[in-house]
């Protein structure tokens, strides 16, 4: 075999192609074993959350009333409270939050009530205010004002016929004309002591409606 191996090259040659493909293999299974070694964890970066900041709006607090106008709206809904045994100021109707007890004791004695929202810092608003005050001589009228700033004792009244500016004069119909619940209608800007008779008178009348005529 010695001899063969230096003598005969065909031999030799075997012998290299051999020795070259278990080198080959070896060197294949070293650096797959490498591939397979599990690579590092990678570091992770936790993410901060942040905690909500804290509302700053006081509890109780009452959205201003939508920017719209309306007339003659039924106010409020009669659903909204069930008096207890003994009735209450307006039978279905109850002293809450946006609709005082003052109020609703006028409503039931039949008066028509007249409800003034003004900003004290309107030259017109003041003029109305004045004229309105006039209507307290009227055993059948009870007069209410009301700044911006507490138009939320108010708030089921002006939400319910929408008051959006001032002045505004809101005025509820009697309770012997309506039932049990207030119908009113408001009135705005600036008008003088006609007018504002007018608007009460319209909210007495009781007979029919006749259309105008050009």
């Amino acid at each position: 075999m010695r001899k063969a191996l230096n003598e005969n090259p065909m031999v030799q040659a075997a012998v290299l192609g051999v020795c070259a493909i278990a080198f080959a293999v070896i060197l294949f299974t070293s650096v797959l074993k490498k591939d397979e070694e599990p690579a590092p964890a990678a570091t992770t970066t936790a993410a901060t959350t942040s905690d909500p900041a804290p509302s700053t709006e006081a509890p109780g607090t009452t959205s201003a009333p939508a920017p719209a106008a309306g007339a003659g709206a039924e106010l409020p809904d009669p659903a909204a409270g069930v008096p207890e045994a003994g009735g209450s100021p307006a039978d279905g109707l109850l002293p809450s939050k946006g609709l005082p007890e003052d109020l609703l004791v006028a409503f039931a004695k039949n008066k028509t009530i007249a409800l003034l929202v003004v900003d004290p810092k309107g030259i017109a608003d003041a003029h109305v205010k004045r004229l309105t005050a006039a209507l307290r001589a009227r055993d059948d009228v009870e007069v209410f004002v009301a700044d911006v700033a507490d138009v939320a004792r108010y708030a089921r009244i002006t939400q319910g016929v929408s008051v959006s500016r001032t002045p505004a004069l809101v005025v509820i119909r009697p309770r012997k004309l309506t039932g049990s619940v207030p119908v009113a209608t408001v009135a705005y800007g600036f008008r003088g002591p006609g007018s504002i008779d007018q608007a009460v008178g319209d909210a007495v009348y009781k007979g029919k409606q006749v259309p105008s005529y050009p």
